[in-house]
Formats: structure tokens, sequence, C-alpha cells
């Protein structure tokens, strides 16, 4: 609980302004008792991030548990990109790379790890199911879609305030799965497509 609610606090307010203090009250403890659970603020701040590391793994294996196939997964990615968390998580990794550089260094790299290795159990997925073409090369096609989302959120050019984060990710990224899908794939997310027009 005192990690939920500390992430939420720095999601909202940023880690350089929350103190301390701010995450004693917010969790309803003492300062003494916050230092005897957690070193210091860096301490606590890389427990809340293996915290978001945890719920975005348990919220991935319920969507893939879930979904019927590959697309079907896609289709539920897409549903459930949220403007909101996106700014939110991009302005805390902002301040996370300006203020805690060292936390910031080992956060993306173990996030990036884990995205590529879902990436490319999807892609195998995808080519089991027959909706996946067979001759790609799934490493770099993994590391392909991953450079295409980390663009999509990092981008000047794809501002949110003329395109929403769905909008994004139906142009960018369900049209590129269309591209590396078997002709039965491509129904399917053309099928998707007319239905969300």
């Amino acid at each position: 609980m005192i990690l939920e609610n500390s992430m939420e606090l720095f999601l909202h307010r940023g880690c350089k302004a929350v103190t301390m203090d701010d995450i004693a009250k917010e969790n309803g403890i003492s300062k003494k008792t916050l230092y005897e659970l957690f070193k210091d603020k860096s301490d606590l701040l890389e427990q809340c991030i293996d915290f978001l590391h945890c719920q975005m793994i348990k919220y991935s294996n319920d969507m893939e548990e879930e979904s019927d196939n590959v697309m079907s997964l896609l289709f539920k990615i897409h549903q459930t990109q949220s403007d909101v968390i996106i700014n939110l998580k991009r302005n805390f990794f902002t301040e996370l790379k300006r203020y805690y550089y060292t936390i910031y260094k080992q956060t993306v790299e173990k996030f990036m790890k884990y995205h590529m290795e879902r990436t490319r159990v999807y892609l195998a997925k995808g080519q089991r199911e027959g909706l996946i073409i067979e001759n790609i090369d799934t490493e770099l096609v993994s590391k392909i879609i991953i450079e295409i989302s980390n663009l999509l959120e990092e981008s000047e050019l794809f501002s949110f305030k003329m395109h929403s984060r769905k909008e994004l990710f139906a142009e960018v990224v369900i049209l590129y799965f269309r591209g590396i899908a078997t002709e039965k794939g491509r129904e399917i997310i053309d099928e998707y497509i007319t239905k969300t027009n």
C-alpha cells in the first residue's frame, strides 16, 4: 500500500517535488516509520518503480489471458491507450532522468528488456497462430516495434494535443502489424479498423 500510494504521488506531482514528509502524510505514518522501511528517497523510488514493473507484468499477463490470439491482444492494447497515463509517465521519467539518473538508467534497461522479451513472445505466438508471416527477423522486428512505441511517446512531431495516443497507435503500430501479418491476420486487422472507424 505504501508503494502504491507513493507511486501515485510521484506520478502526479513529480519525483523531485514529493518529499518524504509528503509520503509519510499520504500513508498515515510517521517519518520515523518511513525511514525504518526505506533508507532514503532514492530507495523508496527504486522500490516504487519495482512495484510499477510488477503491476505492468500483471496487467500484461491479464490481457494475454483475456485474448484469443495475438491480434486480439494488439487490439486490447490499442483500446487501453490513455493520453493521461502516458503523459504522467512521460513527465515522471523526464524528472527521473534529470534528478535520479542512475535509477532512470536501470529502470529503462529493465523495462526495455521486458518489452523486448514480450514482443518476441507475441510475434512467435502470432506466427504459430498463422497471423504473422514466418519469414521475418523477430529480433529486428521487436526492436522496430519498441522504437516505434518510444518515438510516439517522445517525439515533438507527434504532439498529443494534435493526435491522441489511440490515433497514433492505430495509424502506426496497428498498420505496422498489418504489414507483417499473413492474409488471415490482415483480414482480422481490417475488420477491426473498419469497426473502430
